[in-house]
């Protein structure tokens, strides 16, 4: 079995995979301050809540943009498991030509994503991770993968406006009946949750316009991604396991 685990800035999502079924997954928060032994703990109690037996764990594959957990997850992988962990870069095999300058900038989750998008639907397509960063993500219709773009995340964006503005206060982040609010609260709610959905809707079109190749399929994934997708027609399709999917993909080229 596989242990496939994807390290985000805000959380991070540990899956376990029997061959190319994904038998459970869990996201938890990422933290600086949990041990390699804490991360052990958890993970170990998770696989014995969902029973699943850690000694039939033989390989570890690690995606991301935390270098300090990184480190711990490694550490964990090494002292725990006594297995090498695959840790994703833009130096492994992908199965696609990366046409960007700096491939080694990449995130490892965004090479995730872009490996399993190509593997599971038809291209040219762009991928819109929305997490702590919304990220797009842009392969053409030969299967290359062209760059994109990255904005702050929905609720990056919201606390930063909280932060610098006196007078504004932490709100529920929810789709908001009108678009003209009658409070503070509904203003916010109108500007954060509508205006990222009208940022994606103009980025996604840009980008179609400038890539200027037919039937571009739109495929969002990560942790906000659901309730945004509910409320934009801009998207075809939502796979809220891609990023751990691809990391399996990566893993098994690699082998």
């Amino acid at each position: 079995m596989l242990l496939a685990i994807d390290i985000g800035n805000t959380n991070t999502v540990v899956g376990i995979y029997r061959d190319a079924q994904l038998l459970e997954s869990w996201r938890l928060v990422s933290s600086h301050t949990r041990t390699a032994d804490e991360y052990w703990i958890m993970v170990r109690q998770l696989c014995v809540s969902a029973d699943i037996p850690t000694e039939q764990i033989d390989g570890i594959a690690i995606s991301s943009v935390v270098p300090e957990l990184t480190d711990s997850f490694t550490k964990m992988s090494r002292i725990h498991f006594d297995l090498d962990p695959l840790i994703v870069s833009s130096e492994l095999k992908l199965g696609l030509d990366l046409q960007v300058r700096e491939p080694r900038q990449i995130g490892a989750d965004r090479l995730c994503n872009i490996v399993a998008a190509k593997m599971r639907y038809k291209c040219p397509l762009i991928v819109v991770d929305l997490g702590t960063a919304t990220t797009f993500d842009v392969i053409n219709s030969r299967g290359n993968y062209m760059g994109g773009a990255i904005s702050p995340g929905l609720v990056t964006g919201s606390l930063e406006l909280i932060r610098r503005a006196a007078q504004l206060h932490d709100i529920d982040l929810q789709y908001p009946l009108k678009i003209i609010g009658k409070t503070t609260r509904e203003h916010m709610q109108s500007g954060i949750f509508i205006g990222h959905i009208a940022m994606i809707e103009g980025i996604v079109d840009r980008i179609k316009s400038e890539l200027d190749e037919e039937n571009v399929q739109v495929i969002s994934t990560g942790g906000y991604s659901e309730e945004i997708t509910r409320h934009t027609g801009c998207v075809d399709r939502f796979d809220i396991n891609l990023t751990l999917d691809g990391l399996r993909q990566i893993y098994i080229m690699n082998q």
